[in-house]
């Protein structure tokens, strides 16, 4: 077949299958293994159509879309190559539920530690305000001897 090429393309399919597997393996092992089998040094063939499904199939993981990714183009037929067309992208709406979620966590965490920091610097300004007119901030513990000696002086 015209797209499986020689040593020359399957070299240099191992090498870019080395620098992207560590990537493609931790949104899919599954994925990885295909991809592995089949561009690996050394691999008895290459099931283009394998390679490029299992690609496709962490395209939402890795933040891409079929539309950036393309397909092959044959410029002598001015079309692409059978089986190697672009993909169709799957719903957006799972990628836009992600993003929502995102969104709302985002809010209600900023919300949380606004709110947390608004309780610090309060407190922060009642302690300075109380130390600048002489009050005791913060009293040791006394035993209740020494509360009762206090309060008969």
């Amino acid at each position: 077949e015209k797209l499986q090429g020689g040593e020359k393309e399957a070299a240099e399919g191992a090498a870019f299958a080395a620098a992207v597997l560590p990537r493609i393996h931790a949104a899919s092992p599954e994925a990885a293994q295909t991809i592995y089998n089949n561009l690996r040094v050394g691999a008895s063939s290459t099931d283009s159509a394998a390679v490029k499904s299992a690609f496709e199939s962490v395209y939402p993981a890795l933040g891409i879309t079929c539309a950036e990714m393309g397909g092959l183009w044959n410029e002598a037929e001015k079309s692409y190559y059978s089986g190697m067309e672009p993909c169709q992208d799957v719903s957006t709406r799972e990628t836009e539920t992600v993003v929502k979620n995102n969104n709302t966590l985002a809010i209600a965490l900023g919300c949380t530690f606004g709110a947390l920091f608004a309780i610090a610097a309060a407190f922060i300004l009642f302690i300075r305000n109380r130390e600048k007119r002489g009050e005791m901030t913060f009293e040791t513990w006394k035993t209740a001897e020494q509360s009762v000696a206090k309060d008969m002086n």
